[in-house]
């Protein structure tokens, strides 16, 4: 990985959801759960109690809600990098956040177990990534999976391009 995480080597276009049915956090993350275990894995049903078990531990150590209707739950599980995914809720849900309001844009986040350092620069990645009100509008205005991807690619993208003129001034 660079020196700067993008948000392409965090997710996929098979890893961002439009419209997400949750009704609960407790739903969204065993869907969250269930989407992001390996196809491949040898216990299927295992794998996604841990992923379950390690989002629903990690939120009674405080809410991953940032406000403005943005969450960003994540986890150390056994798994060989970082990843993550991306949903909008069909319906937004309570989740405790710090504004009060509920939450319908949710990026999860796997780390593995002896990661050191790239969550804390994926989590602030993330963080510049949420904290424009024309984001948010860019996201939630996507209708489909392939424009969402889309547009979390060019948010990216114009934050990539606003830390180099940064660098270069």
């Amino acid at each position: 990985m660079s020196d700067v995480l993008t948000i392409s080597e965090l997710v996929s276009p098979q890893s961002v959801h439009y419209g997400l049915d949750a009704g609960s956090r407790k739903r969204l993350f065993q869907s969250m759960a269930e989407a992001l275990v390996d196809p491949a894995a040898l216990d299927k049903e295992e794998a996604v109690d841990e992923i379950y078990d390690a989002l629903v531990e990690r939120e009674r150590l405080g809410s991953t809600a940032l406000g403005d209707g943005v969450a960003i739950p994540h986890c150390r599980v056994n798994c060989p990098r970082i990843a993550g995914a991306f949903y909008t809720l069909a319906e937004p849900i309570e989740y405790e956040a710090p504004d009060e309001k509920p939450v319908d844009l949710v990026f999860v986040l796997l780390v593995p177990k002896e990661e050191k350092n790239a969550h804390i620069a994926a989590l602030q990645r993330l963080a510049q990534l949420f904290s424009e009100a024309s984001h948010l509008a860019g996201l939630r205005g996507a209708q489909c999976n392939a424009s969402l991807f889309a547009e979390l690619v060019r948010i990216d993208d114009t934050l990539s391009a606003a830390n180099l003129d940064r660098r270069s001034a």
